[in-house]
């Protein structure tokens, strides 16, 4: 038998030593907060974003905010800070932290009266999903004009790849007729008497639930679900997400738990998050307080959330996204371009329905692994 002290088995104990190190130290990981390049150097453009995962390959889907800053109330009605609408950005990656750009979609701006892609109207929140009876991925946001008036509706586009090419469709609209009237009443002045037939944008996300429906959630104090059919190209069916307020919504669920996150309304101003659960996603929703705990808690680290990402293959893995503006009051930030992301683990209390955030100056995927063994 040979012996475990001879030279040439010590030496390979060593280099597997070494290599098993070596690896643990290459994992990928994350630094919120800080600057992002991508792979050609510049900084991740993907603000106000939602992820989707396909065939091993996650895309993020955001707002390009590299456009000319636009003080507030240099246009007429316009009483927040603005940019130019840059169309929608798309990145690729396999480990979550190294994004490839791919040809920003939607860009096709338009100068002529009445024109919806015009400068000054932005796809904010813009969100990816794929109809699973089609195969075909819907991309809808919130195209907003300085105002929050003249335009202020959910748009949409459909492509074959999540790289696209995505085709422009407009506004979304209903499958039949609509369910409700007066969705907006008593919370946002101008909408009060809004055609049942809009579909207001607002903030806004996109879930699609283990039954393979999907949903469209648009929010401003009040918010709204609605159910998408026909493809995820129409809504069939509208309904007040009772118990649950706020804005910048984003929407998961695990182990039978619909759990909530959104913000609060001020502005480009941070502020702290809410969250909120429900057995249902018709509710009724509970509210769950905040969330975020270490440093920067009380405006949740400075940031607002965008979206909550499943990582694949990890049970009951979630990470928590949001924007960190750099804000300086709640209409105005110095400079979009210096805006960064914020990433974060969520850790569940699946017992008592609850969720937390800690803050991290960086972290790995191996987080995860951590917190499993805990539950």
């Amino acid at each position: 038998m040979r012996s475990l002290q001879h030279p040439r088995f010590c030496l390979f104990l060593l280099l597997s030593a070494i290599l098993l190190t070596a690896s643990a130290a290459a994992q990928p990981s994350f630094t919120p907060g800080r600057p992002w390049p991508d792979t050609a150097g510049n900084p991740v453009q993907s603000h106000l974003g939602g992820l989707l995962f396909e065939n091993g390959v996650y895309y993020w889907y955001g707002m390009d905010f590299r456009g000319p800053r636009i003080a507030p109330d240099t246009l007429p009605h316009q009483s927040f800070a603005w940019l130019l609408n840059l169309g929608v950005t798309v990145y690729s990656s396999t480990d979550l932290v190294t994004w490839k750009p791919a040809p920003s979609q939607l860009t096709e701006i338009t100068y002529k009266p009445g024109g919806l892609l015009q400068p000054a109207n932005l796809l904010v929140r813009p969100k990816v999903i794929k109809d699973h009876a089609t195969g075909k991925f819907i991309l809808m946001a919130a195209l907003t004009a300085p105002d929050f008036e003249s335009v202020s509706d959910v748009v949409y586009a459909v492509a074959d790849q999540p790289l696209g090419p995505f085709r422009w469709m407009g506004k979304l609209g209903w499958c039949g007729k609509p369910n409700a009237a007066g969705l907006w009443a008593g919370v946002w002045e101008q909408a009060k008497s809004d055609a049942p037939e809009r579909i207001r944008g607002f903030d806004m996300t996109l879930y699609t639930d283990g039954d393979g429906k999907s949903f469209l959630l648009t929010a401003h104090t009040r918010i709204l679900a609605y159910e998408l059919g026909a493809g995820s190209t129409c809504a069939s069916h509208v309904e007040v997400m009772q118990g649950a307020t706020g804005e910048a919504p984003a929407l998961f669920k695990d182990r039978g738990t619909y759990y909530l996150l959104t913000s609060q309304l001020t502005g480009w101003a941070p502020n702290r998050n809410q969250s909120f659960t429900s057995p249902s996603i018709h509710g009724p929703w509970t509210p769950r307080g905040p969330f975020a705990h270490g440093p920067g808690e009380e405006t949740t680290f400075d940031g607002q959330t965008t979206f909550v990402l499943p990582v694949q293959g990890k049970p009951h893995a979630f990470i928590f996204m949001a924007d960190r503006f750099g804000a300086v009051s709640d209409t105005d930030i110095p400079d979009f371009t210096r805006a960064t992301h914020i990433w974060l683990p969520i850790e569940i209390d699946a017992a008592r329905h609850t969720l937390t955030v800690n803050w991290r100056d960086t972290w790995d995927l191996s987080a995860f692994a951590a917190s499993s063994e805990k539950q």
